[in-house]
């Protein structure tokens, strides 16, 4: 049976779900508006209702005041220091009266935009149920043209090319982002490792700071100090160096990354060590050790910045090809969708009699 036949026997089938898409596609671009508009009155009705409860609190707390201040006691205090305490205290009530004003128009206004919140929610539901059957349509239309359409249609040979175009662009995808997972990993473990090297620095400067400062100290304090900052170096340069091959076994082709190797002084990291303050040959070796700490440093942000370019660049790459998937999937499906109404819509063949 040809194609063309399977569809004239599909096409009140194929009528009723384009028929459904018709008047549902409107829904597409309502949606979004609806929920912007409904959102925009409900953020619109809190700033009334804040401005409200902020003018119920201050008039409580001056409709107690004036009850105080036109007690007894204090009307006749307030009378010899002040003057005339019922002209004071009515113009006050004029104020008051002037803010309760204000907030009656805000209760009103927010009367109005609540009753704007209740027609923006029946038509966000409408226009929710209304893309609900848009996209369960488009889902249902979608699976039975790929059931006609699926592989190779000599008859409409222009299809095959834009579905073979599709495969193609969804594969480069699926690489795009399984390259951005990947490049995003080893960007994490190589800003871990560049954190452990700065401690590792911060560390060895502090131990040779307290070495300077402390040279002709006798202090075991000052050696335990030492000790422990050395201790906290080689723990640091330990987990950088973890990092950095964890990062080489995820991604062998990291750039430059032959190139970087952390170092480690056994006999700066790994002894204890007797008055090191007076120890000039010690000083020398933590120095060392710093140096080559830093060149470790600068090799590991160079790699850090290259991979983080290559990251940014997998990312402009799998947008461009996300946005050129979708517009070549609804090209597909409209070019599938033409042909199916040129089908159903040909006139019967001509036979003669």
């Amino acid at each position: 049976m040809s194609l063309e036949t399977q569809i004239q026997n599909q096409s009140e089938r194929f009528q009723n779900l384009f028929d459904s898409l018709s008047h549902t596609q409107w829904s597409e671009s309502a949606l979004p508006e609806a929920q912007a508009q409904l959102a925009a009155c409900q953020n619109q009705a809190r700033v009334i209702q804040e401005k409200i409860d902020k003018f119920n609190a201050a008039a409580e707390k001056e409709y107690k005041r004036l009850i105080d201040v036109k007690g007894h006691g204090v009307k006749h205090v307030w009378y010899k220091i002040r003057g005339k305490l019922e002209q004071r205290v009515d113009e006050q009530e004029k104020i008051w009266l002037k803010e309760f004003e204000k907030c009656n128009e805000e209760e009103e206004r927010l009367t109005v935009v609540n009753n704007q919140i209740r027609s923006a929610q029946s038509y966000l539901q409408q226009c929710h149920q209304a893309f609900e059957e848009y996209t369960h349509s488009k889902r249902t239309l979608d699976d039975l043209l790929e059931r006609y359409f699926s592989g190779t249609t000599p008859s409409h040979p222009d299809e095959d090319v834009m579905e073979e175009n599709l495969k193609k662009a969804k594969t480069y995808l699926i690489t795009l982002q399984h390259n951005y997972r990947l490049f995003l990993h080893v960007c994490q473990l190589l800003q871990k490792a560049h954190q452990a090297l700065s401690s590792c620095l911060h560390a060895l400067n502090d131990a040779l700071n307290m070495n300077t400062f402390d040279m002709f100290s006798n202090s075991s304090f000052a050696d335990i100090a030492v000790n422990s900052y050395l201790a906290t170096a080689r723990n640091m340069s330990a987990q950088a160096q973890q990092f950095i091959m964890e990062a080489r076994r995820v991604y062998p082709n990291i750039p430059h990354i032959g190139n970087l190797h952390v170092q480690q002084d056994n006999l700066i990291f790994n002894l204890m060590f007797d008055n090191i303050f007076t120890d000039m040959h010690m000083r020398s070796k933590i120095r060392d050790s710093l140096n080559r700490i830093s060149h470790a440093e600068r090799v590991l942000m160079n790699v850090e910045t290259e991979m983080r370019q290559r990251l940014q660049q997998c990312e402009i790459d799998m947008n461009r090809t996300r946005n050129d998937v979708s517009q070549l999937s609804t090209e597909h499906f409209n070019a599938r969708v033409n042909i199916v109404k040129n089908i159903i819509d040909a006139p019967p063949p001509y036979s003669a009699i």
